[in-house]
């Protein structure tokens, strides 16, 4: 299970509901939500809290979207910033991109539009992780998998990484944590580079 609970996310949009809605639906999957519908209030929060990342709203009296991503970026260069825009202008959405934001949303969008969003920058951000017991065996059933696709036997596994059977089916069926040395000889065995092996758990 996909652990996102210590992820802080900023939320500012000058309509209230906007800013309910989106802050509901992330808090509802596990995210930290702080949510604002004044920009220079939210500049103000981000020079106190580390957020990991941002939903800005593009059309906003007083501060634009615009701005308010040139101003982030220039507080915090960590935070990935995700523009929401009303209108598909391409123009606005290409500067905030070129000021440092990774990504746009059309308004209106759907929850699960929403999440994926989130989600993908999360993942590119490296924010999200399982807890251990779930990634035991998620990467047990990674290396039982490319084992069979290779035709192999635990026994020639074994031969050829120099750890036990017993210690291969241990880590195959993820009742033990392999350290990193016992995935390094696993993965070198599978002719797989270890963050190949590891990619996307």
């Amino acid at each position: 299970m996909a652990v996102r609970h210590h992820i802080k996310v900023l939320v500012v949009d000058d309509d209230p509901q906007v800013c309910k809605t989106v802050s509901k639906i992330l808090q509802e999957n596990n995210y930290q939500v702080q949510s604002f519908t004044q920009p220079r209030q939210s500049l103000q929060a981000v020079r106190k809290t580390p957020f990991d990342i941002g939903l800005i709203d593009i059309k906003m009296p007083d501060l634009s979207g615009v701005e308010l991503v040139e101003k982030i970026k220039a507080e915090d260069d960590r935070v990935a910033l995700l523009v929401m825009t009303a209108y598909p202008d391409v123009q606005s959405a290409a500067e905030t991109m070129r000021l440092g934001a990774r990504d746009y949303i059309t308004k209106p969008f759907s929850e699960e539009q929403l999440l994926a969003a989130v989600e993908r920058i999360a993942q590119e951000q490296g924010l999200i992780y399982t807890n251990e017991q779930d990634l035991n065996r998620l990467i047990g059933q990674r290396i039982r998998r490319e084992r069979l696709k290779q035709s192999l036997t635990l026994r020639q596994l074994s031969e050829r990484s120099d750890l036990t059977t017993s210690q291969l089916s241990q880590v195959e069926l993820g009742k033990n944590a392999a350290s990193l040395w016992a995935l390094a000889r696993i993965s070198g065995a599978l002719g797989k580079q270890l963050c190949e092996l590891l990619a996307g758990l």
